[in-house]
């Protein structure tokens, strides 16, 4: 795995700069450089010695990278970054140009802690304008539900404004029959 193979800057990023770290760690330094580094060590050793320093950081190397690759594979460090890259995408924020953010810096004259607040600032106010929106659709649905209620409220008034002209209507029905049945018994008719 000397070359990243998947998609997200930021994983290319990561992969990249691992095994750049590696590989500087792991170039042995030439022979003159390494006796130089053990001047009381007899010369007969020197060669030996050197050779098992070489082998040495290649094997470290060699399990290094394996040892990396698996705990990418375990801890899916791929889809992670690949993730924070399609949100960061979606919010905006996907330059990863360490140059080209420094130049930014550097030319608006403004220190990194004015960025970051401006950096914030802008968050929020994108933020804000999300919530923004949100807020206007709940209002417009309420709005909708208020006119509903207000023409249930018209119709439960209309039926309890019928309810009591019946009622009245069934007072009077109620009346009639009382006298009806207080009335005095009359002789039936043959």
């Amino acid at each position: 795995m000397d070359e990243p193979t998947e998609s997200g800057a930021r994983c290319g990023v990561f992969l990249r700069a691992f095994h750049a770290a590696v590989a500087s760690c792991a170039v042995p330094p030439t022979a003159q450089e390494f006796v130089r580094a053990f001047p009381g060590l007899a010369p007969t050793h020197h060669e030996a010695l050197y050779e098992l320093h070489r082998d040495v950081l290649s094997a470290w190397a060699k399990r290094s990278r394996e040892e990396f690759e698996t705990i990418c594979e375990e801890e899916e460090i791929a889809q992670r970054l690949n993730a924070i890259d399609a949100m960061c995408a979606r919010a905006g924020m996907g330059d990863l140009d360490v140059a080209s953010n420094a130049a930014r810096v550097a030319y608006g004259g403004k220190t990194p802690d004015e960025v970051a607040r401006n950096t914030r600032a802008a968050a929020k106010k994108m933020e804000a304008a999300a919530l923004r929106e949100i807020a206007d659709g709940l209002e417009a649905s309420a709005r909708a539900k208020i006119g509903e209620l207000e023409t249930k409220r018209a119709a439960v008034r209309s039926a309890a404004n019928g309810l009591k002209s019946s009622e009245s209507g069934g007072e009077k029905i109620f009346e009639a029959s009382m006298q009806w049945s207080a009335r005095a018994p009359q002789a039936l008719r043959s």
